[in-house]
This record gives structure tokens, sequence and C-alpha cells, in this order.
């Protein structure tokens, strides 16, 4: 097996060990500690189960997984997933000022405001921050 195969199956494993350590020491966890372990331990399980079987399936079959790595560093799929990262990355922004006015009209609490106003200056400034990086880059 892989490396990667062998560190998906053990994410599932300790996936399965936090999800018992949370059954098991029910009675010396509060619940809020409960409830994070059985979360962290299903969110673990799951990924490391699907990955796992996933990266079986590919070493079952090597022409697939070729043309996989092939596809992935192909600079035409890069290019659409940069794209489409950016689009989605713009749409986010402007929900989250569409979420700031929607508060404000609601008179929703402050923190909420101020956090979604400096979710979206932050995302802002990083932007141009990274535009200036590649125009100097490139």
């Amino acid at each position: 097996m892989r490396t990667k195969t062998k560190i998906h199956l053990i994410c599932a494993i300790i996936g399965i060990i936090l999800m018992a350590m949370s059954l098991f020491l029910e009675t010396a966890l509060s619940k809020i500690f409960q409830a994070i372990l059985t979360g962290l331990g299903s969110g673990a399980f799951g990924m490391g189960a699907a990955l796992f079987t996933f990266g079986r399936w590919e070493e079952s079959q090597p022409e697939v997984m070729k043309q996989n790595e092939i596809e992935a560093k192909d600079e035409r799929n890069l290019t659409i997933r940069y794209r489409a990262q950016a689009l989605s990355g713009l749409v986010v922004q402007w929900l989250l000022i569409a979420v700031a006015w929607i508060c404000i009209i609601m008179n929703g609490p402050l923190w909420v405001i101020l956090t979604t106003v400096g979710i979206f200056l932050g995302k802002s400034c990083l932007e141009f921050i990274l535009i200036e990086y590649y125009q100097r880059k490139m």
C-alpha cells in the first residue's frame, strides 16, 4: 500500500477510537467535550474511510490513476480550477456583505455585523496584496 493510503486508514482508525472514547468515558467527560470528540471522530472516520477506499480503488487501476495525475497537472484544468476558485471567492465576498446588510436591517447583533464586514475587508486586502505580489512575480 502507498503511504497516503496507510495514513488514511490510520485516520479512520483514530476516528473510531475518538468516537469510542466519547461513549466509554461518558460519565467522566462534560457534554461539550463528549460532543467535540464525537464530531471529530465521525469526521476523521468518514474522511479517512472514504480516502482509503478511493486510494485502494486507484491502486487497483493504475491506468486510471495515471490519467488522473495527468489531468490534475494539465494547464487547461489548472486554469479552469483557478478561475472557478476566484469566482467562488468573489461570490462569497459579496454574500458576506449581503449578510451584513440583512443584519443591519433586522437589528442583528453588532458582533455579527462587524465580523462579516471584517472578513470582507480582510479578503479584499488579501486579494490586493496577492495581486501586487503576482504582478511583480510575473
